[in-house]
Order: structure tokens, then C-alpha cells, then sequence
């Protein structure tokens, strides 16, 4: 029974993981190091403020891509509205109806249907 209970609480700590802050993160990663690789203090001082440094960029890095991603996003929407403003309502539904194929194409849903490129011999070969 506690096996179970450990197994839990370590997959519940995995899964959290991204929800700490950078601190926290840094702070079990060095905690994580120290013991594993058995780090003086000295070592352990040095290595917390590189993984904190780390960890804070890549913090920072993710926000960027996520107000990126939001920025983009929008201006697909303003340009599909722009598009659709331009079309007959029989050419919104051919439109719509591509997309949506597009659509389950990109998420797997259109297995069945046959590849249009496919590559028949690799472009490199060894030995020659």
C-alpha cells in the first residue's frame, strides 16, 4: 500500500513540475543534483544559480512563444474574415469544407486516404 501511495505522490510531483515557478523548479533540480551526485556546498551554491538562471529563461522563453502564438493566431483570424469578405457564399462553403479536411488531415483523422509524396529510395546512401 505505501508503494502505491509513493508511486502516486512522484507521478503527482511530475505532473506539477511545470506549474512551479522558476525558483521552485531550480530549488528541487539542484536539491535533485546535490543528492544524486553527492555536490559540496560550494558545488551546490553554483549549481542552484546556473539552473536558476536556466530555468527563469526558459520561463521567459515560453511566455514569448505563448504571446507569439496569440499574436499569430489572430492575425490568421483577421485574415481569414478578410478572405471570406472576398468570396461568394458557394466559395466559403468549398473554402470551409477544404479546411476542415485540412483540418483531419493534420490530426491523423484522413488515414485512409493515399499519401501524395512519397519517398521511394533515400536520398543518401552509405558507401557511396
Amino acid at each position: 500500500m505505501t508503494c502505491i501511495s509513493l508511486g502516486l505522490s512522484a507521478q503527482h510531483q511530475k505532473k506539477n513540475f511545470r506549474e512551479l515557478s522558476a525558483k521552485e523548479r531550480a530549488e528541487k533540480m539542484t536539491d535533485r543534483m546535490s543528492e544524486e551526485l553527492k555536490l559540496t556546498e560550494d558545488q551546490k551554491n553554483q549549481v542552484a544559480g546556473l539552473v536558476l538562471e536556466n530555468a527563469t529563461r526558459q520561463e521567459e522563453l515560453l511566455q514569448k512563444r505563448k504571446v507569439e502564438f496569440e499574436a499569430q493566431k489572430e492575425f490568421r483570424m483577421r485574415q481569414e474574415n478578410k478572405i471570406a469578405a472576398i468570396l461568394t457564399e458557394e466559395q466559403k462553403m468549398i473554402w470551409e469544407q477544404r479546411k476542415e479536411k485540412l483540418g483531419q488531415r493534420a490530426n491523423g483523422q484522413a488515414a485512409d486516404e493515399p499519401k501524395q509524396y512519397t519517398r521511394r529510395r533515400p536520398r543518401f546512401q552509405r558507401g557511396q
